[in-house]
């Protein structure tokens, strides 16, 4: 790891209880957590021998470590019983929440895994210096929408918003002033290549992996503080943070803490 990828690491696990048992979700070639160092569980929704492969295909994978995962969170079983009902006092999750197409019911999952008190970690893209600049951010409705359809694949409509409303950043975008229209914008897709891979995925029940929701650190605040109210999440705020130490200007770190009815 580079120095500043190292700092990032220390700035995520400041506040969270390091010392005890933990898990991270989908560390790929990039963990936050360094289970040489720390107690922690590696899970992903694919088995090694996927990874591998996935990380075969990878260019930005060549010559880095690909951990093993210690479990498979088998979509539609709970993540406690993937992982064996194992007491947990954090997790971590960087740039995953964006890619799971129902967000509420795979954080309630996480904190049914948690200790009171525990805290998720979560590193996500800002939409405003992302590819998703000209996509609209998640709405509390559309949270609220997924939570009640509990969509296990990203669903057409998610598709179709990420393939037909993104552009390609090629990493030299100067997001400081506005960016041009998006009838401009250099695409990855066309609108007709959009409607064609989001009728394969209804046709085909197709997993087709794509940012499924849009986040500034703003949005995310509002839309999670109405979830709360609403009472679909029993968890508070910590953050979000921006700009700390080995962090990109295209990220945050927001934590969800899960609530101690016990605690006075």
């Amino acid at each position: 790891m580079t120095e500043a990828e190292l700092a990032r690491c220390d700035f995520v696990l400041s506040r969270l209880p390091a010392d005890r048992r933990g898990i991270e979700i989908a560390p790929y070639f990039n963990p936050i957590v360094d289970k040489s160092k720390y107690d922690v569980l590696y899970v992903d929704c694919i088995d090694n021998d996927e990874i591998q492969r996935k990380a075969a295909e990878n260019p930005g994978a060549v010559d880095r470590l690909v951990p093993r995962i210690d479990a498979v969170w088998v979509p539609g079983v709970p993540l406690t019983e993937c992982i064996g009902n194992e007491p947990l006092f954090y997790a971590v999750a960087s740039h995953v929440l964006e890619h799971v197409p129902n967000p509420l019911g795979w954080l309630q999952e996480i904190l049914d895994c948690l200790e009171p008190g525990g805290l998720i970690a979560l590193m996500l893209p800002n939409r405003e210096r992302s590819m998703d600049y000209y996509r609209q951010p998640t709405s509390f409705a559309q949270l609220i929408g997924w939570s009640i359809e509990k969509p296990a694949k990203p669903t057409p409509t998610q598709v179709m918003d990420f393939l037909s409303q993104s552009f390609e950043d090629d990493g030299a975008v100067d997001f400081e002033p506005p960016l041009p229209p998006f009838t401009e914008a250099k695409r990855h897709y066309t609108d007709t290549e959009a409607i064609g891979f989001a009728e394969f995925v209804a046709r085909e029940n197709h997993y087709l992996d794509v940012h499924c929701s849009v986040w500034t650190p703003d949005s995310f605040v509002e839309a999670f503080t109405r979830v709360i109210a609403a009472g679909r999440l029993d968890v508070e705020i910590i953050g979000p943070f921006t700009g700390f130490p080995g962090a990109t200007t295209a990220e945050f770190l927001v934590y969800l803490r899960k609530r101690d009815d016990t605690a006075e």
